[in-house]
C-alpha cells in the first residue's frame, strides 16, 4: 500500500471518528424528537440528495461548487419564497417557516453530506493534489465535525432536539456559546491529533517530490505551526477570549502566504 493512499486513509479515519461521536449523540439523544414536519422534511431531503449524488458517478465526481449548488438548491428556492411571501403577501408565518428551513437544513447537511466530504477529501490525498486544496478542505471539514459534536451535546443537554442542535453549532462556531464545547474537545482530541499528523505528513510528502532539506524546513515550520496554535488557544482560555477572533488574522496571513508561494507564475 503506497505512502499516500495510507495517510489519506488515516485522515478519513480520524474524521469518520469524530462523525460517529456526532452520530451517537444524535442518535442517543433521540434529537429528532420534537421536530416539526418541515424540519423533518428538509432534514431527510438532504439524505436523499447526497444518496443521488452518490449513486450517480457523474454526479459524484462533480466539481465541489457544483455538489454544494445541489444540497443548497431548494434552501435558496424556499427561503426566497417566504421572504416574498412575507414582503408582499403579508403571510405572518413565513418568518418563522424561514428560520425551520434553515434550521432543519444545516442539521440535515451536516448530518449526511459529511461522510460523502470525508470521501472526496480521502480520494484528494490519494491522488496527490495540491495541498492549497487540500489543506483548507481538511481544516474546514475537521472544524465542522467539532461543532457537530459540540451541537449535538449542547442540544442534548438543553432537549431542544434537531432546531437545538444548528442553533448550537452556529453559536459555538461564533463563540457565543461554550455548552457541549467542552465535552467535544475531550471527544475529539484524539482523531483531531491523528488528523493533524496526517495533514502534516502530507504536506511534508507533496506526493514524494520534496528534498530532504525541504522536508526538514517545512518540519520546522509545521512545529512553530503547532507551537503557536497552542500558545494562543492556551491565551484564548486564560483570557477567556473566543479563540475564533484570535486565530482569525493569523489564519488569513497563511492562507494568503500560501496563496503567493503557490501561485503560478
Amino acid at each position: 500500500m503506497r505512502y499516500g493512499l495510507i495517510v489519506s486513509l488515516a485522515a478519513a479515519a480520524a474524521l469518520l471518528a469524530i462523525y460517529v461521536s456526532f452520530v451517537a449523540v444524535l442518535v442517543g439523544a433521540n434529537l429528532l424528537t420534537g421536530a416539526t414536519t418541515l424540519e423533518l422534511g428538509i432534514f431527510f431531503l438532504q439524505f436523499v440528495k447526497v444518496v443521488v449524488i452518490v449513486s450517480v458517478k457523474r454526479l459524484r465526481n462533480f466539481p465541489t461548487v457544483n455538489i454544494i449548488d445541489i444540497l443548497g438548491a431548494e434552501l435558496v428556492i424556499l427561503l426566497l419564497g417566504l421572504v416574498i411571501s412575507d414582503l408582499f403577501l403579508g403571510v405572518t408565518a413565513a418568518p418563522p417557516l424561514m428560520v425551520q428551513v434553515l434550521l432543519a437544513w444545516i442539521a440535515g447537511i451536516g448530518t449526511f453530506a459529511t461522510p460523502f466530504a470525508i470521501y472526496r477529501l480521502a480520494k484528494a490525498m490519494s491522488r496527490g493534489e495540491v495541498l492549497l486544496a487540500v489543506l483548507p478542505s481538511a481544516i474546514f471539514l475537521s472544524e465542522l465535525m467539532v461543532l457537530l459534536v459540540a451541537g449535538a451535546n449542547a442540544s442534548a443537554s438543553t432537549g431542544l432536539g434537531l432546531a437545538g442542535l444548528s442553533r448550537a453549532v452556529l453559536l459555538v462556531g461564533a463563540g457565543i456559546n461554550t455548552v457541549g464545547a467542552q465535552v467535544a474537545g475531550l471527544t475529539t482530541l484524539p482523531p483531531l491529533v491523528i488528523l493533524y499528523v496526517s495533514l502534516l505528513l502530507y504536506a511534508l510528502s507533496q506526493g514524494g517530490s520534496v528534498g530532504s532539506g525541504r522536508i526538514r524546513g517545512l518540519a520546522a515550520l509545521g512545529v512553530l505551526a503547532t507551537a503557536v496554535a497552542y500558545v494562543a488557544a492556551y491565551g484564548a482560555s486564560f483570557f477567556a477570549l473566543s479563540l475564533t477572533y484570535i486565530v482569525l488574522p493569523p489564519t488569513l496571513f497563511t492562507a494568503g502566504l500560501m496563496w503567493w508561494l503557490t501561485r503560478e507564475e
